[in-house]
């Protein structure tokens, strides 16, 4: 069977939603108790009169196929009038004047409030698929502020919040001041080489404050305030004032992590660790158990026969278990023998140009640390130098392109002369002898029955492969048989195919069927092709079953050819 056939069926893995721009206005009612109620069943349907009925719903694209069960994930009915007056209390206003929905990921909805006074507040409403209740917001915003008041990086001051649903809004909210001056990814272009250069160095500055607190335990923080069973007082360690180590452990804690990987589907039912750890090996060691625990119990495997079965290992529980094993095998040897490099910082990994304000050649603002936690230094940091952000944001003709390769040089000079200089621990990092194994064999073992258990073993069998180069003394304590590396290479041929498919249709539509509201016609289109020819590579059951399985790509009457 063509292995494309199976794409029809079973995307690689999930990718992130592209933000949106605003598209509406809507003037502020006053405050209503009649307004419309969060309906906790969350069932799709609403009042269809109401004005903000597109704030309830996710409109920034549309999904190929599960569509509705995506749309069910993001869909929150909340109190906007009550939402406005909070807003207008908390900046000193009398009323708010205009709301428009800013933007939304695949995880939040963001507003923007302006004021009677002239004053603009920003509001941010996780949606239901955002994390562990109540936790997931109170860490943010206890993160939001260590890292204003303590770590002095520029990050919007939050004006109120709210952890629970239970207020007058009816849902979880961070209302904050709008990020002063303008995104990055908006003028980078037309920015000179100066400028750029300087703007790196701010990162680079905001990277040194971020590893200049190292905590005794992993996981997220929050307000001690706000603490609950699990959490620890915030010990830092290091070359800090001790009247700053005091205010730390005074204000905040560490507690259980939000990691939605801790949290999806049943795990959230799950006596499992979540932390806080006190070693990064404890923190990996649960990942692997949670994995273990959640493939026993919940794991059902296709019919034997079923044509979208993407591999006999990927169907096979036990297949699962032993990989997650072996990863328990190589813990004690996945950190380098410094152990300042897999210590517990704060990282914000989701630095790019979308996240990022500035002011001329100065940073003024950094958002998004909604999912942001203490955790091993080595992991954390250094997944993508911030030298990369401003590169991708590089294209045009073959001119343009010749000119900004040098100015991309120039920056990649810039970020890793200022890191040598600036934080020699982050510049050791991104060297790490096979860094990128050691890193990726964490990354990979978050979820291989829903993802994919292809990467997970490929790198399980690079740290075999490359033991006497990672520095070690003792025997590698995991083999692969020479049947299982054929077995393996063999799975590899098909999985290859289907990643640089996925890979040819970046920007128009996602792994997990995501594509923009002007290009779905298209894509529903492209694949409704692809399972017509499918569908000319089956006979008998084997065509009944994939005709079934992917008639969300059936070709419609009216679609757009």
């Amino acid at each position: 069977m063509p292995h494309l056939t199976r794409i029809l069926y079973r995307p690689l893995l999930r990718s992130p939603i592209k933000d949106c721009l605003p598209i509406q206005i809507l003037p502020c009612f006053g405050s209503s108790k009649s307004s419309i109620r969060h309906n906790l069943s969350r069932t799709m349907s609403t009042n269809s009169t109401s004005p903000y009925e597109h704030f309830f719903h996710y409109t920034s694209g549309r999904w190929l196929w599960d569509e509705e069960s995506q749309q069910r994930e993001r869909f929150l009915v909340f109190n906007v009038q009550e939402l406005e007056r909070t807003a207008a209390e908390s900046v000193g206003a009398q009323s708010c004047v205009s709301v428009i929905k800013l933007a939304e990921g695949g995880y939040n909805k963001v507003f923007r409030l302006v004021m009677d006074n002239g004053s603009v507040a920003i509001a941010r409403i996780p949606n239901p698929n955002a994390g562990p209740a109540y936790k997931t917001t109170a860490s943010e915003v206890a993160t939001m502020d260590f890292a204003r008041t303590v770590l002095n990086i520029p990050v919007p001051k939050v004006f109120a919040w709210s952890a629970t649903a239970n207020n007058p809004v009816e849902a979880e909210y961070i209302i904050m001041e709008e990020a002063p001056g303008t995104q990055l990814e908006d003028v980078w272009d037309g920015k000179t080489i100066s400028d750029k250069t300087n703007i790196v160095k701010g990162l680079v500055e905001i990277e040194k404050k971020l590893l200049s607190v190292s905590f005794t335990r992993y996981g997220n923080i929050y307000f001690a305030s706000d603490s609950f069973p699990g959490c620890e007082a915030a010990k830092v360690v290091g070359d800090i004032p001790a009247e700053l180590k005091r205010v730390v452990e005074e204000r905040f804690t560490i507690g259980p992590v939000v990691d939605r990987d801790f949290w999806n589907g049943k795990r959230a039912s799950m006596a499992i660790d979540r932390g806080p750890w006190e070693s990064p090996q404890d923190y990996l060691t649960a990942i692997a158990n949670r994995e273990i625990a959640w493939i026993n119990s919940f794991a059902v495997p296709k019919p034997p026969k079923d044509i979208f079965v993407a591999s006999k290992a990927q169907n096979s529980p036990s297949s699962h278990i032993s990989l997650y094993k072996m990863f328990l095998c190589t813990i004690p040897y996945v950190f380098t023998k410094n152990k300042k490099l897999s210590g517990s910082t704060l990282w914000h990994w989701d630095i790019h140009s979308a996240n990022l304000f500035v002011e001329g050649n100065r940073i003024t603002s950094l958002i998004d640390w909604q999912d942001i936690w203490a955790g091993p230094y080595s992991f954390n940091s250094g997944i993508q130098s911030s030298w990369t952000i401003m590169a991708s944001l590089e294209e045009g003709d073959e001119k343009a392109r010749t000119r900004k390769q040098v100015e991309k040089s120039i920056i990649l000079y810039t970020y890793e002369t200022e890191t040598d200089k600036n934080n020699p621990l982050l510049s050791e990092i991104l060297r790490i002898h096979h860094g990128r194994t050691r890193r990726e064999t964490v990354q990979f073992a978050a979820n291989t029955w829903d993802g994919d258990i292809i990467p997970f073993r490929q790198c399980l069998i690079r740290i075999e492969r490359h033991w006497d180069e990672l520095g070690f003394n003792t025997p590698c304590p995991i083999h692969f048989t020479e049947e299982e590396l054929q077995v393996h290479y063999r799975d590899g041929k098909g999985w290859n195919e289907r990643a640089d498919f996925w890979n040819s249709l970046a920007g128009f539509v996602s792994r997990d069927g995501w594509t923009s509201n002007e290009t779905y016609d298209q894509a529903l289109e492209m694949f409704a092709e692809l399972r017509e020819e499918g569908l000319k590579n089956f006979t008998g059951k084997e065509r009944v079953d994939f005709e079934a399985q992917t008639r969300w790509a059936e070709r419609k009457i009216n679609s757009v050819c």
